[in-house]
């Protein structure tokens, strides 16, 4: 974690890359030290110990967001084995590809989905989560895509208002996500609205999170980070690893660590 870029810890609108930037490093090590390895399991604990140690601040400092998943218990389970990406169809080979899980047990009386209203992102913005959350992780040279989101949905209060402007709550799809030199983001994201029909709007997030609806337009090289998401990018993904299968039904993964060890109910 320490090897974050120049931007804000504890805001929402960078959260994504943040938590991006970190498991690529996790997974990037793992492989150096454990090359038959498939799977990292990261306990909820020790992730937001890292996160709060790393942004420097108190509990209360911490976004709504990151807290709900420390309150709750919520591990992610990263796979990032060869069968992750099954096929490119179109666009470059991805450097990496994990299938991350997250999710908190299942007591029976746990709650099916956790809702928060991050009042340290600016704008504020609503956020659900199911218990479970599946999503795909593609590093680019400059891009990172987050496709097959399954579990969370949004409902901006500023940022991104406008555009996903429609009744209820909608489901996150996919995110591309672009950084210039300075720490600007780019950020384009897709939600579902109904079934089949998807609302996709760009924007921009300062280093300190600040979210904006356009990309500003004396700053060329963020208009030059848009046009590349234009870019087609389609790919089809393997089944879920056992493990990962095991981690959504809240069982035990013998092996997990391990790659392909054996897994038991």
């Amino acid at each position: 974690m320490s090897g974050h870029g120049a931007y804000s810890l504890t805001s929402t609108s960078t959260s994504i890359l943040f938590a991006a930037e970190a498991l690529i490093a996790l997974v990037q090590r793992r492989k150096q030290e454990a090359p038959a390895s498939t799977h990292i399991l990261i306990d909820h604990a020790d992730w937001f110990a890292a996160h709060r140690m790393t942004a420097g601040v108190s509990y209360a400092e911490m976004s709504e967001g990151a807290r709900a998943g420390f309150e709750r218990h919520r591990d992610a389970l990263v796979d990032y084995g060869p069968r992750v990406v099954e096929q490119v169809v179109e666009g470059p080979v991805p450097l990496l590809a994990l299938d991350v899980t997250l999710f908190w047990p299942d007591t029976g009386d746990a709650p099916s989905e956790l809702k928060y209203r991050d009042t340290l992102s600016d704008p504020q913005v609503d956020v659900y989560h199911q218990r479970v959350v599946r999503f795909k992780v593609l590093q680019y040279d400059n891009l990172l895509f987050f496709d097959q989101i399954r579990g969370i949905s949004v409902r901006p209060l500023g940022f991104l208002s406008a555009v996903f402007a429609v009744l209820g709550k909608p489901d996150l799809r996919q995110i591309r996500l672009a950084v210039s030199r300075d720490q600007w983001q780019v950020m384009r994201g897709t939600v579902s609205v109904i079934a089949g029909i998807t609302k996709t709007g760009t924007g921009t997030v300062e280093p300190g999170g600040r979210g904006h609806e356009d990309v500003p337009h004396d700053r060329a090289d963020l208009q030059a980070l848009a046009e590349q998401m234009n870019r087609p990018l389609e790919l089809r993904y393997g089944a879920p690893s056992c493990q990962t299968q095991l981690a959504m039904q809240d069982r035990d993964c013998q092996g997990v660590m391990g790659g392909t060890g054996a897994c038991a109910r």
